[in-house]
């Protein structure tokens, strides 16, 4: 498995023992998923039901609810997230990067999230590893792959990490010319044409047009914004629902983050 861990990463860890999830915020969008207006479903599931064309449900909002875990000292949040959503009846799918395993203990707390019925999928980003090379890149994929998935076996799909300002774009290691080759993700152990979630959101937009949605903390902070894009979606869509455990934290000030984040350079 490639190393790629923060000097501090130990400490970072320990200092974020107090923290806690926003549950008041959050609580928000568990009551709205909770209206009946909405099905949502883990990545796999959702891959599966596109599969046997059951993704669309002509009276209800299908949503394909995803997490991306950035940094480790994030599991405390993402363990709270998990526990509520447990509570609702709700199955979702956490993103983890590779540094997000970097000790035992931190893989005991991703196992906390399978524990509670959730499932993990794999946040890459070798290409930013590799410094560009596309073929330690893609050795680095197979190799991060084969490792996560002996940890937990349940891993099967994979999703880009965002390294914005790093100037790679972390899906081109499928991409051979700039175009998309299905053969390069199965040759990383990939065994679904869709199976990387860019990609999948890619072939929904395109199938689905105005009826596909999405919503994440580049356009939504705190529970009221997520909550006003779920309101605005009608029977039939398919709404991509992403959130980022590090933007959650009880102590952060929403206000603030909206003001930061949308005056940055970030999205």
């Amino acid at each position: 498995m490639a190393k790629y861990i923060p000097i501090d990463l130990g400490f970072e860890h320990y200092t974020k023992l107090d923290d806690h999830l926003n549950a008041k915020e959050y609580s928000k969008i568990l009551a709205e998923m909770s209206s009946g207006k909405y099905e949502p479903v883990p990545y796999s599931e959702a891959l599966q039901l596109y599969d046997e064309k059951k993704l669309v449900i002509p009276d209800k909002v299908r949503v394909i609810w995803v997490h991306d875990m950035e940094r480790p000292s994030d599991n405390y949040i993402a363990r709270e997230m998990a526990e509520m959503e447990q509570s609702f009846g709700f199955r979702t799918s956490y993103n983890i990067r590779v540094v997000c395993t970097a000790t035992q203990e931190l893989r005991d707390e991703l196992q906390g999230l399978l524990d509670l019925g959730h499932e993990l999928q794999y946040q890459y980003e070798d290409l930013v590893i590799a410094q560009g090379d596309l073929e330690k890149a893609r050795e680095s994929f197979r190799g991060n792959f084969a490792a996560l998935r002996k940890l937990y076996p349940g891993i099967r799909y994979c999703y880009a990490h965002g390294v914005f300002l790093s100037g790679y774009n972390s899906i081109d290691i499928f991409r051979e010319n700039g175009v998309w080759k299905t053969e390069l993700l199965q040759q990383c152990g990939i065994d679904h044409p869709y199976g990387e979630l860019y990609r999948f959101c890619g072939q929904l937009k395109n199938e689905l047009g105005e009826k596909y949605k999405s919503a994440g903390e580049s356009r939504c902070i705190g529970g009221d914004e997520f909550v006003a894009v779920m309101r605005q979606c009608k029977p039939g869509d398919v709404l991509y629902f992403l959130q980022h455990p590090t933007w959650w934290y009880s102590r952060y000030d929403f206000d603030r983050i909206k003001a930061a984040l949308r005056g940055g350079a970030f999205f």
